[in-house]
């Protein structure tokens, strides 16, 4: 009878194969950064639409002596009131600068200006973008009396 073997014939050993893809030990470390990254990201977008504190100074000028009330409405985009704050001073108090820091998210809004001052209220419209740093608005010429046209 002839003596068979369970065992594999004895050869060359064979050459390397094409290279393994990597297992899941070596792919842990490249998912954590890019959670880490998709996080970083996310809260950086989340940064800029969540509110913060704005800084708007209005400027009135020389003619701030002159002005005894002020309120200022922010709308947003699409024209719903985002914050609204109003000041009153004593008659010839008022500083010739205003600092108002309202707390809304970045972009672009309307503010509505209304000036109370001795002769009557005057008004106007701003167009500006909030980004977190100070925006400032002149409104020396809002308080500065048209001249007057003689016929």
């Amino acid at each position: 009878m002839a003596n068979e073997s369970s065992e594999p014939a004895k050869g060359p050993p064979l050459p390397p194969g094409p290279p393994r893809p990597p297992g899941p030990l070596s792919r842990r470390p490249l998912l954590k950064f890019g959670l880490l990254a998709a996080g970083l990201a996310l809260a950086g977008y989340l940064g800029t639409r969540s509110p913060r504190d704005q800084h708007v100074t209005l400027v009135l000028g020389t003619a701030a002596d002159r002005v005894i009330g002020l309120e200022i409405q922010y709308l947003a985009a699409d024209g719903e009131l985002a914050r609204d704050a109003r000041m009153a001073f004593e008659p010839g108090a008022a500083p010739r600068v205003v600092s108002h820091a309202p707390h809304l998210s970045d972009g672009d809004y309307t503010l509505r200006i209304d000036l109370d001052t001795r002769e009557g209220r005057r008004s106007t419209e701003r167009r500006v973008t909030l980004g977190g740093g100070t925006t400032q608005i002149d409104l020396a010429g809002v308080l500065t009396p048209a001249p007057r046209t003689t016929p």
